[in-house]
């Protein structure tokens, strides 16, 4: 089961007349005519930022990694090379020590969560190789020489620029350069001279611009998701101000059209025939108006086993069989705008499921249940299962379809799932002082 996005239902109103649809409760809301939003494609469905903070990370992430491990394995033959002139432990101890962090961060790749520690890692492990190389050095290495971790200065660097903040980052790169001409101008480095003046600079004008870059790049992804978040939150409202217009606009064309034309038949009845008609036409448009004024609170109060029928009703008609077990209910009657909220809400979290969790093999299951004075509602699979962190804000498919429906109740919803270990949707409602039971 995924958090598939769902189209918001909110731009509808009431049926005018006493006529609804098969199995719609009263105050049920439904699409507009032809299923599309009053406001043109939403938001969470058709507005896909092409840069955002997630995505940022994630490059940055690869980005990294590859430089890590390919900076890493081609310096290997210098570190092999030098070690002669090193200490005999603590040589390779930091040599080793530095290239696990290198695989960590390549690893990190796979688990989002620990990008950001093994950058950290990475760069504070560079900068302890690169501050105690004179301690390592047991003899001057060759003049053609350079000291090994001049070879990852950038990786370093980079490292400092994706896992620190700004002025972290900044401190790091500065010092980074200045080090290492310091540990070149000694004899333990090489007494480079010139040469080491050139290389600093050229570090930290490399390091610099990836800095930059870095800081820019997410400065600019922080705009985006805010403003895609700002767009949703706007249409969100908008939708629920056309559904309130919409009602106000059908409760004015039946008062047009039913009420003023049964006044002007009244008044010009003028036979027995006429005055029957007048008065037909009156109780249909005291009908039609009693409808349209109905609040879904007016509604009669929906018993347990009602509800549990409109569910398995429901998914049975789903592309994936999904299992309804009969159950022994008591005679707790919810109100009806709860009942259709958690039959909506538990319809939604079904289709998700056969949508995204697998095939027919997947066993999916609806379990309605009486607890107390309230009632559960599980909806479950044990199919691929997805990350819930991992599900942008913008996607509203179940923060809005499932879990805003049952909240908007005063019910509770919950999604318990992992990659791999299926998917449970928890709804849960119980009665406040105003619950009919």
């Amino acid at each position: 089961m995924a958090a598939a996005d769902a189209v918001p239902t909110g731009g509808s109103a009431r049926a005018a007349g006493p006529a609804r649809a098969v199995g719609t409760p009263p105050g049920a809301r439904t699409l507009p005519p032809g299923g599309q939003t009053p406001f043109g494609a939403d938001p969470a469905r058709s507005v896909r930022a092409s840069i955002t903070q997630a995505s940022v990370e994630r490059a940055f992430a690869i980005l990294i990694a590859v430089a890590a491990l390919g900076f890493g394995a081609t310096t290997v033959p210098a570190v092999l090379d030098q070690l002669p002139y090193l200490d005999p432990v603590w040589g390779p101890v930091v040599a080793c020590g530095l290239a696990a962090s290198f695989l960590f961060v390549g690893a990190s790749v796979f688990a989002r969560g620990l990008a950001q520690v093994a950058q950290i890692v990475c760069a504070l492990l560079f900068l302890v190789a690169l501050v105690t190389w004179p301690l390592t050095v047991r003899e001057p290495i060759p003049a053609d020489q350079v000291p090994w971790p001049w070879w990852l200065c950038t990786v370093g660097s980079t490292a400092a620029a994706m896992g620190f903040a700004p002025w972290r980052a900044t401190v790091y790169t500065a010092l980074v350069p200045a080090v290492y001409v310091v540990i070149r101008l000694t004899p333990v480095g090489g007494d480079a001279g010139v040469r080491a003046l050139l290389d600093g600079v050229y570090t930290a004008i490399l390091s610099g611009a990836v800095l930059v870059i870095a800081v820019v790049l997410r400065r600019a992804a922080t705009a985006v998701d805010a403003a895609q978040a700002t767009a949703v939150r706007r249409y969100s409202h908008a939708i629920r101000e056309h559904a309130t217009e919409v009602e106000r606009v059908q409760v004015d064309a039946i008062v047009h059209d039913s009420v003023l034309t049964t006044l002007l038949s009244a008044a010009r009845a003028e036979t027995p025939d006429a005055e029957m008609l007048a008065a037909r036409m009156a109780r249909n448009a005291i009908d039609h108006l009693q409808a349209a004024s109905d609040g879904p609170g007016d509604a009669p109060p929906v018993p347990l086993l009602d509800l549990h029928g409109r569910i398995a009703d429901a998914v049975s008609a789903l592309a994936a069989p999904v299992r309804v077990p009969p159950v022994t209910l008591g005679g707790l009657r919810v109100p009806a705008i709860v009942s259709d909220a958690l039959a909506s809400a538990a319809l939604q979290a079904a289709v998700n499921s056969v949508q995204h969790a697998g095939g027919a093999e997947v066993d999916r299951w609806v379990l309605v249940e009486q607890r107390g004075t309230g009632v559960h509602v599980e909806v479950g699979d044990d199919g691929a299962g997805f990350d819930l962190a991992a599900i942008p804000a913008e996607r509203l498919g179940v923060r809005r379809s499932i879990v805003e429906r049952v909240v908007a109740v005063d019910g509770s919803a919950e999604v318990r799932t992992a990659p791999g270990s299926g998917t449970r949707v928890l709804l849960d409602w119980r009665p406040g002082a105003e619950a009919t039971s």
